[in-house]
């Protein structure tokens, strides 16, 4: 028998773990963590990560002619019922829940918002040792915190494989605890984003968590973070017990990295 939660705020929703094709009625009551387009041939699909009260997290797939059915009801951050939709398997390589399944949305879904269970945050924080390690899993996004430092320039690499002619990139790493360092690569609109953030930061120790990013091996063979366009999220000091402990270890009065941007950056 399939498991319900027990939770009382839950109502008798299943819980995200036990969700499989083997069945077609569900019902689920889920934080809605992230959304974002995808393009999709000449259409686009609407990409979203769902928790719930246990923390388990899962892939949620809207199709284009769908979407607009929908939109407006799907807010990041909200909690919500969804019923009546199909459950199955993640097909592409690189998934950004470790959930092997997917909830796909069908035109008698049903979205409903309802009253917030939880304020918890849902991090699947991974330690920079075993990334470094090569045990991690590079199949999988995972999230990663520490503090910001070798803040290098925001570049424009001219590439004619990008309708604008090129792309931004930017490289900095993130330092843990253990002052172990993870070297982090971001590119398109998120690495202007995180430049501008950075630049005028209000304070000179910077927490930053990302989430949803992927690990790549670097050409010194060493692994690293990169964004994953849509699904990355970053948050710089973010209102969270986790940054008031690191900036804790991390004092204020820390050198503020050195910055600069190349003349010939595109703006």
């Amino acid at each position: 028998m399939i498991p319900f939660t027990s939770d009382p705020c839950d109502g008798g929703y299943f819980r995200i773990a036990s969700l499989n094709p083997n069945m077609g009625e569900w019902s689920v009551s889920v934080k809605i963590l992230n959304c974002w387009s995808v393009s999709r041939g000449t259409g686009r699909e609407l990409n979203m990560i769902l928790g719930d009260e246990h923390f388990t997290q899962i892939q949620a797939v809207v199709r284009d002619e769908l979407i607009d059915n929908y939109l407006s009801r799907l807010i990041i951050d909200e909690w919500v019922s969804i019923k009546n939709f199909d459950v199955s398997r993640v097909n592409s390589i690189l998934r950004p829940v470790p959930h092997r399944f997917k909830i796909v949305f069908r035109s008698d879904t049903l979205v409903q918002s309802i009253n917030m269970c939880s304020s918890r945050t849902y991090f699947n924080l991974t330690e920079f040792v075993s990334i470094l390690s090569g045990i991690v899993n590079p199949n999988i996004c995972v999230d990663v915190v520490g503090k910001i430092v070798n803040v290098r320039e925001l570049v424009f690499v001219p590439s004619v494989e990008h309708s604008q002619g090129g792309y931004f990139e930017l490289y900095f790493d993130l330092r843990d605890t253990e002052c172990i360092h993870l070297e982090c690569r971001l590119t398109g609109d998120l690495a202007v984003e995180f430049y501008d953030l950075w630049k005028h930061r209000s304070r000179n120790t910077v927490i930053c968590i990302i989430k949803f990013v992927k690990l790549e091996l670097s050409q010194e063979h060493r692994w690293r973070c990169i964004n994953v366009t849509g699904s990355t999220r970053i948050m710089l000091n973010p209102d969270l017990s986790i940054t008031d402990e690191m900036l804790c270890w991390n004092p204020e009065n820390d050198q503020v990295p050195i910055i600069t941007r190349k003349e010939n950056a595109m703006e």
